[in-house]
């Protein structure tokens, strides 16, 4: 089901990973070349908080302890091998308001 995030594209500047709260959990969300990206809040390692993390030649990068994540698929990097995998999100941007959507 898609839901409306409160925010919307002109909000996030590029490369700057936001975090927005989701009901019971968080989520990581950054736009990258003009795309928005949305995954887990938490890394797999110690459940640091990605959205305090930061981006890195199209990973994200975990505060705590520098696990590394694909902004697109949400794979952990095999140099990287204390995180595992985590859920990336389809979203989408209304052409006309701006508004970021994410399916969940």
């Amino acid at each position: 089901m898609e839901q409306k995030l409160d925010m919307k594209i002109s909000d996030l500047e590029d490369d700057v990973v936001v975090t927005v709260n989701f009901g019971s959990f968080s989520l990581a969300v950054v736009k990258h070349d003009g795309k928005i990206h949305v995954l887990d809040g938490k890394c797999t390692h110690e459940g640091g908080p990605l959205g305090e993390g930061y981006i890195d030649n199209g990973e994200l990068i975990c505060p705590l302890h520098s696990g590394a994540y694909n902004i697109d698929t949400g794979a952990a990097n095999e140099n990287t091998p204390w995180v595992t995998d985590i859920k990336a999100y389809r979203s989408r941007v209304d052409a006309t308001t701006g508004d970021v959507y994410v399916e969940v």
